[in-house]
């Protein structure tokens, strides 16, 4: 196989990854408005004509239709033509919160497993749309040096990744609070995108993910992907006896180190016999090596060559494995309430099943048992007028509805401080197999709405984010009048720079002088 055509590969499915990760949203709301049958009542704009284009594909092909509907979720999980895939770190965190193994859940997890168990962190290198643009922000760093700012590369252990996995399972199973989602990358960028196209505004996770950016193109090269990232540390366990790496010919290898220079996570497979768990198979070394000394092999687990010193793995898979399993002992060990662990505006797992009702605004969850449904007509409700609010809980697996009474409180989020309550806790009954109330928002603004319910003799609360009004984003204003002044003075600095060293550089002489040399010095007479 040419070596250009491994990377040529990788482009074509980073692209392909990103086309989905837009599509799947559209296919979503594509599907909630022929559900409810106002395709044709769309306001004119973007969304409206994503809406009707994929409507037009689809046209009255049923295999078409139910490939749409079929394909749904985000790359935390979703549903591809009707397979169940979740990521590992899903799985994991469900798995430890839940103190369960849910069979449809383990089947989601099979194929990413397998590929890592082949291929090791496949998914980081091909797929994961936040290495995607870190590999963007990676050849940013070039620029530095045309504005004139000295390009850092603070270096941090690459097993920090593995104590921040274990730490965070710990924190799950003692508090049985799911969280990484808020805050693992592909997640974070699959919800923004949901957000975004159901137009019910950008949150926190643009912050996140600018500030990871950031970090990485003025401090430390890589820093997310090669030290904290837990997916990356689980892929990488996953992958710790993969069968396909890259492997050096030491007799064609020349000691170049053009290999080194283009590894962005400073793996050095110039001095090692096979690449170790952390590479992500990108075959960029492959590809800057012109000597053909590197290239991919099929290695059987137990007859890989002794790693090179300096790589910096040789214990870490037995440490990281200890780790893990300790947090898994707290599994077992500390009990806890579930308190909730639902991703706003996103179904939950990749179990989740459809619903035949097609509100203006839906916000599904899981939780134990249940699939719980939101529904908020109108979808955007005006401050000042009653807006309907209503839950669908069923038993996913009798289908039951569920017929308990539950609470249902209302606060204001609050930039700053404590969110303010709006709607104390009141109990609502059951009916017509739906827990539904109204409500007056008062402003503009956002507002979390809070379900509690009885859960398998538990009490579980799940917020649900409703956006009323157009609120002002007075945060995102501040933070990008901020970073467009301090763009703007970055530049002005790196042409002051410029003009004092030009300035510096030029010997202006008198038309009669000429330049006398002394020794190592200098003198000019006229």
């Amino acid at each position: 196989m040419s070596k250009q055509l491994v990377p040529f590969m990788r482009r074509i499915v980073q692209i392909a990854s990103i086309a989905v990760l837009a599509l799947l949203p559209i296919f979503a709301l594509t599907t909630h408005y022929k559900a409810a049958r106002a395709i044709g009542d769309l306001p004119d704009g973007w969304r409206s004509t994503a809406i009707r284009g994929v409507d037009a594909a689809v046209g009255e092909s049923n295999s078409r239709r139910q490939m749409v509907e079929t394909t749904q979720g985000t790359f935390w999980s979703a549903r591809i033509l009707g397979y169940s895939l979740s990521d590992p770190l899903a799985g994991a965190e469900a798995i430890v919160s839940s103190r369960s193994f849910y069979v449809p859940l383990l089947w989601s997890l099979v194929v990413p497993i397998i590929l890592s168990v082949l291929l090791g962190r496949v998914f980081c290198g091909w797929i994961c749309p936040m290495n995607t643009l870190l590999e963007l922000v990676d050849r940013c760093r070039r620029w530095l040096g045309l504005l004139e700012i000295r390009e850092r590369d603070v270096r941090f252990s690459k097993g920090t990744k593995y104590l921040v996995l274990a730490v965070s399972l710990g924190f799950v199973a003692v508090s049985s609070v799911p969280f990484l989602a808020m805050i693992y990358p592909p997640a974070v960028i699959s919800r923004e995108l949901h957000l975004f196209v159901f137009g019910t505004g950008i949150g926190v996770g643009v912050y996140l993910i600018l500030a990871i950016c950031v970090f990485e193109l003025f401090v430390s090269r890589r820093w997310w992907c090669r030290v904290i990232c837990p997916g990356g540390g689980l892929y990488s366990l996953l992958g710790r006896f993969r069968l396909v790496r890259v492997q050096r010919n030491e007799q064609n290898c020349v000691q170049c180190g053009d290999c080194v220079t283009t590894c962005q996570f400073d793996l050095r497979p110039m001095l090692v016999a096979q690449t170790g768990m952390e590479c992500t198979n990108c075959a960029s070394c492959i590809q800057a090596c012109d000597s053909d000394a590197l290239s991919f092999a099929f290695v059987l687990p137990g007859i890989t060559k002794q790693r090179g010193k300096g790589h910096g793995q040789k214990d870490l898979p037995a440490v990281a494995l200890k780790v893990v399993l300790i947090a898994l002992v707290f599994t077992v060990l500390l009990p806890s309430t579930a308190l909730g662990h639902h991703i706003l505006g996103l179904p939950h797992y990749s179990y989740k099943e459809n619903y035949p009702q097609a509100p203006t605004l839906e916000y599904p969850a899981t939780t134990g048992p249940y699939d719980v449904l939101m529904t908020s007509y109108p979808g955007r409700p005006v401050p000042g007028e009653a807006a309907t609010i209503a839950f669908y809980i069923k038993d996913r697996n009798t289908n039951r509805p569920y017929d308990q009474p539950v609470a249902v409180r209302v606060l204001q989020t609050a930039t700053f401080g404590d969110n303010t309550i709006v709607h104390p806790s009141t109990t609502h009954q059951a009916f017509d197999n739906q827990h539904r109330f109204t409500i007056n928002f008062p402003e503009e603004a956002e507002f979390v709405v809070e379900l509690t319910m009885q859960v398998e003799g538990q009490q579980e609360v799940i917020p649900f984010l409703i956006v009323v009004g157009n609120p002002t984003a007075t945060v995102s204003v501040v933070v990008a009048i901020v970073l467009g002044l301090a763009c703007f003075l970055v530049v002005v600095r790196a042409i002051k720079i410029k003009q004092q060293k030009r300035s510096a550089d030029i010997t202006i002489l008198e038309p009669n002088e000429q330049p006398l040399i002394t020794g190592s010095h200098v003198a000019t007479h006229p």
